[in-house]
C-alpha cells in the first residue's frame, strides 16, 4: 500500500477539521465529500478507500465493521492536529506520522543508512536497484520512499541536500540534543569552511554543513540557532541582507506551514469576497534566504571567535 502525498494528507486532515465541529466522530459520507471536494478525481470511490486505508493504518481514524458508516478520530490524530495548529511543534507532528507503519520503516531505513543517494529519473538501473533493496530490506516500495522523503523533510526528520540528490537522516534532535556546546563547535568548524563575503558567511550554506555533521534537519538548525542567540549573546553577528550576492532559487527548502496561517489567509480571502482560498500547504524557502531568528529572516552570519 503506497502512501498519499503530504499535500493530500494535510488537505484531507484540514477538511476533517472543517467538518467535524469539535466532534470525535465523522461519518463515512462526510469523508467521501471531503475527498470529492478537492478537485476532479478519477475513480473517486477507489481514491476514497485508498486515503481511508492510509488514515486508518496511521491510527488517525478507526473504522469498525460493526458501524461502518462512522469513523472515529483517535488521540494520535488529535495530537497531530494540535501540533499542526500551533505551528511550531514539529516533534509531535513527527510522532503523529511515525504511527504509519510504512513510514516508520522508511525512518528505520534512513537512520540505518544515514545517507541515501537518490537516482535521477533517467538512471533507471540505479532506481531499480534502490527499489529492490528497499523492498527486500524494509518492505517499502520506491514510490513510497519517494513520497516519504517529502514527509520527512517537511517535518524535520530528514535533511535533503540542496546541492545534490542525497537524503540524510536528521531525526535525532529536540530541545536538548544536540547540546549548545556541540552545536557551537560544529558551527565554528563549518564557518571556517564556508565561503565569506565582506567577513560574512551565508547562513543557509553554514546550515548545510552543520546539518550533515550533526545529522539534524534545517528546522532543527533553526531552533538551535535561536537557542544559541538567546543563551550566548554577542558571540555572533547576523545580517538580514546579502552583501553583493544574488539569492539563488536553485536550492529549495520545504516545511509544513502552520495551519493557523492557512486559516488566517482563508478568513482574509472570505472577508475580501474573493475566490475560494487555495491553501499552500508547504512553505518553500531557499537555502540562501537564510533562517528565522527572533522572528526575523536573517541571511548572513559572522562568527566573532573566528576572527
Amino acid at each position: 500500500m503506497d502512501p498519499i502525498t503530504v499535500n493530500k494528507l494535510l488537505s484531507v486532515a484540514d477538511g476533517i477539521e472543517t467538518h467535524r465541529c469539535g466532534e470525535s466522530q465523522l461519518s463515512l459520507d462526510t469523508f467521501h465529500e471531503i475527498v470529492e471536494s478537492q478537485g476532479r478525481v478519477k475513480r473517486l470511490e477507489r481514491r476514497v478507500q485508498d486515503i481511508l486505508r492510509v488514515f486508518v493504518a496511521a491510527k488517525w481514524l478507526t473504522h469498525s465493521d460493526e458501524n461502518p458508516c462512522v469513523l472515529g478520530l483517535t488521540e494520535n490524530y488529535q495530537t497531530f492536529i494540535h501540533a499542526w495548529d500551533s505551528g511550531a511543534q514539529l516533534l509531535p507532528m513527527n510522532e503523529g506520522l511515525r504511527n504509519y507503519p510504512p513510514y516508520a520503516s522508511f525512518l528505520d531505513c534512513l537512520r540505518d543508512k544515514e545517507k541515501i543517494s537518490i537516482p535521477k529519473r533517467q538512471e533507471t538501473d540505479r532506481r531499480t536497484d534502490l527499489g529492490r533493496s528497499l523492498k527486500d530490506e524494509y518492505g517499502i516500495t520506491f514510490v513510497a520512499f519517494d513520497t516519504f522523503r517529502t514527509w520527512a523533510v517537511a517535518v524535520g526528520h530528514a535533511y535533503c541536500s540542496p546541492f545534490g540528490d542525497n537524503l540524510y537522516w536528521g531525526g535525532e534532535w529536540d530541545a536538548a540534543r544536540p547540546s549548545l556546546e556541540d552545536f557551537k563547535n560544529v558551527c565554528i568548524e563549518s564557518y571556517h569552511q564556508a565561503e565569506k563575503t565582506s567577513g560574512y558567511a551565508n547562513l543557509g550554506r553554514l546550515a548545510h554543513y552543520v546539518c550533515q555533521k550533526l545529522q539534524i534537519s534545517f528546522q532543527a538548525f533553526e531552533m538551535k540557532l535561536n537557542q544559541f542567540v538567546e543563551n550566548c549573546p554577542g558571540e555572533i553577528r547576523l545580517a538580514p541582507a546579502t552583501i553583493r550576492r544574488e539569492v539563488s532559487k536553485r536550492f529549495p527548502i520545504i516545511s509544513i506551514r502552520p495551519r493557523k496561517e492557512i486559516l488566517r489567509e482563508r478568513l482574509a480571502a472570505e472577508l475580501l469576497g474573493g475566490k475560494s482560498h487555495q491553501p499552500e500547504w508547504l512553505e518553500r524557502r531557499y537555502l540562501e534566504d537564510g533562517m528565522r531568528v527572533n522572528g526575523k529572516l536573517v541571511k548572513l552570519i559572522q562568527w566573532e571567535v573566528a576572527k
